[in-house]
């Protein structure tokens, strides 16, 4: 037997020895490796087995701020002190896309917490409360299909606030609501109904309630204070009727402009004299407002230059126009809740203009100039009246992409009529922030 007999009569045994054993062998599963898709932009990736596309965002921020105010603490737990400690914020975001024969369907959701350290002007109630318990909370969330939009967002009368990290006095309010859009050739309509108790609706008494509060009496005679029970009767209040507002946009080359009307009910009037024969009687009083911005792209002024300006004026709207509000005058001025002067009846109207400057792509200045006015009316807030003005001067830096570090002062002041004083204050901001 030779070498080439061997050979072969080898080859043939491992043959039949393989087909005898092939049953016995483990078939691997086909590997569905994560694909990108490009169907809606940058960082989405198809989940396996699906046709929905999946992008995964978020941040952590740090931050410190100082300040001074003349209307109430500028940092409650140490109520001298002009510096309100270390933050630190982080979010969350999650975007699900799919194309279906009605459209593009997409739901987004945005979580954040913060430590319990915040402060400064432009601390919601929802971040002092989940800041104090670390908790998690919902900053927005939505789901749309085609044309329609439902969920918790921006209200479709915000304009922006300009290209500050503090805002120009404005909307800025996130609301539950369903919106029906359309776009073409550069222009937009849509039309919102928003859940008006987002923007300070006080709700509805029903039948007469009483309260009873404390108040005290002072006897010369003794030189003693004491105390006075007080009781009030009270009925009424704001209806449920959704806030409605439309909207008309255009966008083409270096211009973005937007105009939008809203319709209102949460101002109230108030009669009566409190007793049980007078109660007060609370009464919704109907409002609207009107707003418009225009912005503009100056890359031929400046690669990343940008301009905007934005008007409001409102009757029985004060939230609309930035007396009430997430960068309103109320979280500034005397008066005793932002609820308060979402309530107050009135005309009030806000403006401002911003503008970013580039001087390298990881370099950039803004500057917003803004102002605020009301006049109340009616006999709840009647006689009180306000004029107010903000300035904000910032400074960004990205040293390497995915970082950035901000810092920002602002100057604001209140001249205050009726039950309104007047005052000043101020705020510096630093902060960092890693994106992803």
């Amino acid at each position: 037997m030779n070498f080439k007999t061997l050979l072969l009569g080898s080859a043939a045994a491992m043959v039949v020895a393989g087909g005898a054993h092939a049953a016995d062998l483990t078939v691997a599963e086909p590997v569905d490796y994560v694909k990108v898709c490009d169907a809606f932009g940058k960082g989405f990736y198809y989940s396996p087995g699906t046709d929905t596309c999946i992008k995964v965002g978020g941040y952590v921020k740090f931050g410190t701020s100082v300040g001074d105010t003349d209307f109430t603490n500028y940092n409650s737990t140490y109520p001298d002190s002009n510096w309100s400690n270390f933050y630190t914020e982080v979010s969350i975001q999650l975007t699900a896309s799919s194309v279906t024969e009605f459209g593009n369907l997409t739901g987004f959701l945005e979580m954040r917490a913060q430590t319990g350290n915040t402060g400064g002007f432009n601390t919601s109630l929802t971040q002092a409360v989940n800041a104090t318990t670390k908790s998690a909370y919902m900053q927005t969330a939505y789901l749309s299909l085609g044309p329609v939009k439902a969920g918790y967002f921006d209200s479709l009368f915000d304009f922006g606030q300009g290209y500050n990290d503090t805002g120009g006095f404005s909307s800025d309010t996130k609301t539950d609501q369903i919106m029906l859009n359309y776009t073409v050739n550069g222009f937009g309509l849509a039309l919102a109904v928003e859940d008006q108790r987002d923007r300070g609706s006080a709700g509805n008494l029903g039948g007469l309630t009483a309260s009873t509060a404390v108040t005290y009496g002072y006897d010369s005679g003794t030189g003693q204070y004491y105390p006075i029970l007080k009781t009030t009767y009270a009925e009424g209040g704001s209806d449920n009727i959704p806030n409605v507002i439309g909207a008309i946009s255009y966008a083409s080359g270096i211009v973005s402009a937007k105009l939008a009307a809203a319709y209102t009910d949460i101002a109230l009037d108030r009669t009566g004299t409190g007793t049980a024969s007078n109660p007060y009687v609370f009464s919704a009083q109907q409002g609207w407002a009107v707003g418009g911005s225009i912005e503009l792209a100056l890359d031929a002024f400046s690669a990343g230059d940008k301009f905007q300006i934005y008007g409001a004026y409102g009757d029985n709207a004060n939230s609309f126009t930035g007396i009430a509000g997430g960068t309103s005058v109320a979280g500034l001025s005397s008066y005793t809740s932002q609820a308060n002067a979402a309530m107050a009846q009135g005309t009030s109207w806000s403006a401002f203009a911003s503008y970013k400057h580039v001087f390298t792509p990881a370099v950039y200045m803004a500057a917003t100039a803004s102002y605020a006015e009301y006049d109340g009316d009616g006999y709840y807030r009647g006689g009180d009246a306000l004029q107010a003005w903000r300035g904000v001067l910032g400074a960004g830096w990205t040293p390497v992409k995915g970082l950035d570090v901000l810092a920002e002062g602002s100057y604001n002041s209140v001249t205050g009529e009726g039950s309104i004083k007047d005052g000043d204050a101020w705020s510096g901001v630093l902060w960092l922030k890693r994106s992803w």
